[in-house]
């Protein structure tokens, strides 16, 4: 365990709104030199942003990335070109910063925020990718100004944050595009783009408009496709939306290489970053595949992409209070459905975890008689093609070996 989680360790997790916390121990401490691009939107940030720098560090940049949450290591949340920084960096940093935390009673996420950007100032990088945590207008990422910004799409999720409709939530997450020059969109949603053209009157590239992904091909080992039609792009991530996330990757860090680094971008034509717990498959025979996919949005996507690939089977599941559980399972039974598996259900031992009984109600509801799993879920006892899903801390229920 690093210093940084010792010290926030017991603590209650908390979403405190307002900037004026994170922009004044910027201000003090955190201030950066380079050049940077935000991500927001509902889903796609984490991919989209580790394509972004995988395809800037193979141009010669050295990228620094900060993201959020973390599946199994604090580490993952800080890398240089794409490598985790290590629990001694971490440790000698924080001690750096924990003053100024303090001071400015910092949240966790505002503190890890302040601790990647002395980790970037110390270790000299040429640009920054930072993946917004919640929303955008108070998220602590938005406290930086941003040469370039990126909106993967906007379904809903976090409601009760948020707003009710896609359009309420796009008027938070396309707050990002303040102070930037340029601006990528992920997606054609009428309501989104209206909203995000009121807002950035910068120079703007929108899928589906100024480039796209065609002949889209999914395997258990990857993603291809062709890049506007012409130049063929393989992905190590799993799934069609994924030549999406590549493909807004590709033209963010082509405007970024070219408008503030005056360089000739070069097109990755593979990309070979993997993350858990997107798509992840754990096991090939039979095939068993971790996802942290916890809305509409993203459940929807997951289980268009396991009938795809023709893996019908179980489903194992848990959520958190803050979700909307009832839409959730829903999407879980029309798969259930369909595969003719059966619906097992875990209890996330979090503050923020919704309680084994209350799934179970929510589950029994839609038609579904689901299992109760004690304990860890071990992947070598998994005799059926299955797929674990619902939340990032599920990673830490699943015994690999």
């Amino acid at each position: 365990m690093t210093l940084f989680e010792r010290f926030f360790e017991g603590k209650e997790f908390v979403w405190r709104p307002g900037l004026d916390r994170i922009k004044g121990a910027v201000e003090l401490s955190g201030r950066k030199e380079y050049p940077s691009i935000i991500v927001g939107g509902t889903n796609g940030k984490g991919s989209t942003s580790h394509l972004i720098v995988e395809a800037l560090v193979r141009n010669g940049l050295k990228v620094g990335l900060f993201s959020s949450p973390h599946l199994l290591r604090f580490n993952e949340r800080i890398k240089i070109n794409l490598k985790e920084v290590s629990d001694e960096e971490l440790n000698g940093v924080f001690l750096e910063i924990k003053p100024v935390v303090e001071r400015f009673q910092l949240t966790y996420f505002e503190s890890s925020l302040l601790l990647a950007l002395k980790i970037f100032e110390k270790k000299r990088v040429d640009a920054a990718v930072f993946e917004v945590g919640l929303g955008g207008r108070l998220d602590a990422t938005n406290v930086l100004k941003h040469q370039v910004a990126v909106l993967t799409n906007v379904s809903l999720d976090h409601t009760n944050y948020l707003g009710s409709t896609v359009r309420e939530i796009s008027e938070e997450k396309s707050e990002i595009f303040r102070g930037a020059e340029f601006g990528v969109v992920g997606t054609d949603n009428r309501d989104v783009l209206e909203v995000v053209r009121r807002k950035f009157k910068g120079e703007l590239y929108i899928y589906g408009r100024d480039f796209w992904a065609d002949e889209v091909s999914v395997n258990l080992d990857g993603t291809s496709f062709f890049y506007m039609g012409t130049l063929p792009v393989k992905t190590s991530l799993i799934g069609e939306f994924q030549s999406i996330n590549a493909s807004v990757a590709i033209r963010t860090s082509q405007i970024f290489v070219e408008k503030f680094f005056n360089r000739h971008f070069l097109i990755p034509k593979e990309f070979r970053v993997k993350l858990p717990g997107r798509f992840e498959v754990l096991n090939f025979n039979p095939p068993v595949v971790f996802d942290v996919a916890h809305n509409e949005g993203a459940l929807s996507k997951l289980v268009k992409n396991l009938i795809e690939l023709k893996i019908f089977g179980d489903v194992y599941y848990s959520g958190l209070r803050d979700k909307e559980q009832e839409k959730n399972l829903s999407i879980i039974g029309d798969y259930l459905r369909v595969s003719k598996g059966e619906l097992h259900l875990l209890e996330i031992e979090n503050e923020r975890g919704m309680a084994i009984d209350e799934l179970v109600r929510i589950a029994e509801g839609k038609g579904l008689r689901p299992r109760i799993v004690k304990g860890k879920i071990r992947i070598k006892e998994i005799k059926k093609p299955s797929v674990i899903t619902g939340s990032f801390y599920l990673g830490g229920l699943i015994e690999r070996g």
